[in-house]
């Protein structure tokens, strides 16, 4: 069993997918399923079992899993230390995003870091639901994440970093397209369009549209997802943050709602409190925390 084992075992483990995996790890697919055999003949155990396409771990690969990841965990640590009582500073910074902050915040973020503490560490970032980044971030996939606030992860720091408002989104043809804002009354008769309600910002845009005894007729994980819905019919209107998700669709346009707070969704930076960090990961989070904002509690319907 060697390192470059371990990284293609917890790689596939990630991504449960063997032609992912290996384009992301920057090797062949038979190389990466040779490395897999050969681990699994050490082991004695077959560590994943095929599922359609993808694969999934079995119960031993899962066991083993959890500790592959520590181990190498641990490794990138200590080289992160040795490094840094030679003055080298370099290491590596795992960050998993929101894709509504990629045009402006992450990059200004990424050049300040930069700016201040060189070329040296490698930064690494995917993008995700904020669901399945919390769940990498307490899984040690992820440093740190950019997301909406979780409440259920007690262990985890949420720093409040950006803000982001809600509003229609419509076809340029559609009845609504020339006003400048738009009242939740406006929207009664629609069919609408909006997010899934088991995810962090569906919860806040479901109070908005209960306020108003509205009820969305499809709904979806993103702004991207959503504004193709509201562009394929163009009867349709769009309930969604007003990102740069949509300014891929240049026949849609967005308009304020009436009822609803500017600042309507915080974008949060959220890392573990009580784990160890490398120098690098937390020169990082100070970088990031100085873009604090201050929240003011407020009713979305007020």
């Amino acid at each position: 069993m060697n390192l470059s084992q371990l990284q293609y075992f917890c790689k596939l483990a990630e991504l449960q997918h063997y032609t992912r995996a290996a384009e992301q790890l920057y090797i062949t697919q038979p190389t990466l399923s040779n490395s897999i055999s050969r681990l699994e003949d050490e082991l004695g155990i077959p560590l994943f079992v095929r599922d359609g396409r993808n694969v999934r771990l079995t119960k031993y690969g899962a066991e083993f899993n959890r500790y592959a990841k520590q181990a190498l965990m641990a490794i990138s640590k200590g080289k992160a230390l040795a490094q840094d009582e030679a003055g080298e500073y370099t290491g590596t910074v795992s960050i998993g995003t929101v894709y509504t902050i990629e045009d402006i915040f992450l990059p200004r973020l990424i050049k300040e870091f930069r700016a201040e503490y060189g070329r040296g560490p490698v930064i690494h970032v995917a993008q995700g639901l904020t669901k399945t980044l919390a769940k990498g971030l307490e899984d040690d996939t992820y440093d740190l994440i950019f997301c909406a606030h979780c409440p259920e992860y007690k262990d985890f720091q949420f720093v409040p970093v950006a803000q982001q408002s809600l509003a229609v989104i419509v076809h340029t043809s559609h009845r609504l397209a020339r006003k400048k804002r738009v009242s939740l009354a406006d929207l009664h008769g629609e069919h609408l369009v909006a997010y899934h309600f088991d995810t962090p910002v569906g919860r806040d845009v479901k109070k908005v549209l209960d306020s108003a005894t509205l009820t969305p007729a499809e709904k979806y994980d993103d702004e991207i997802t959503l504004a193709s819905m509201v562009d394929a019919e163009p009867n349709a209107v769009g309930i969604g943050l007003d990102t740069f998700g949509f300014s891929i669709f240049p026949d849609l346009v967005t308009i304020p709602i009436v009822e609803v707070p500017e600042n309507f969704h915080t974008i949060y930076l959220a890392y573990k409190k009580n784990s160890y960090k490398t120098p690098s990961v937390q020169h990082f989070i100070d970088v990031a925390q100085t873009h604090r904002i201050e929240e003011e509690p407020t009713d979305p319907t007020a």
